[in-house]
């Protein structure tokens, strides 16, 4: 769970970016160098994953179009601009168009997709 409010004493302790990974933990390296408002690490997705229905598998997903968030990174105007509380990591991909930015997914493996 991400606690916004935690977030925002790490933008006034002049963090100028917060790092969350995919559980929701804030760590210390995002892994790139690039910059934005707002940014989505992501590696292509490499295990297979499986549709099922009633217990049992019924196709497999082409994962061509499958990524995995590995760290979200935000700067200080979207972590201000976001509403109080304690979301998860999936509502703050929400919260942060619903604050008015966009965001940018990265490769960590080579440039922006």
């Amino acid at each position: 769970m991400i606690d916004i409010a935690a977030l925002r004493k790490l933008v006034e302790s002049g963090e100028l970016l917060v790092v969350i990974d995919a559980a929701g933990v804030v760590v210390e390296d995002s892994g790139t160098q690039e910059s934005g408002p707002a940014l989505l690490i992501a590696a292509p997705v490499t295990e297979a994953v499986k549709v099922v229905n009633g217990g049992l598998v019924h196709d497999s997903v082409d994962r061509d179009t499958l990524w995995s968030v590995e760290n979200f990174v935000l700067g200080p105007e979207v972590v201000m601009a976001l509403d109080e509380g304690v979301i998860t990591p999936g509502e703050l991909i929400e919260a942060v168009i619903s604050a008015g930015f966009e965001w940018r997914v990265i490769n960590p493996s080579s440039s922006s997709i």
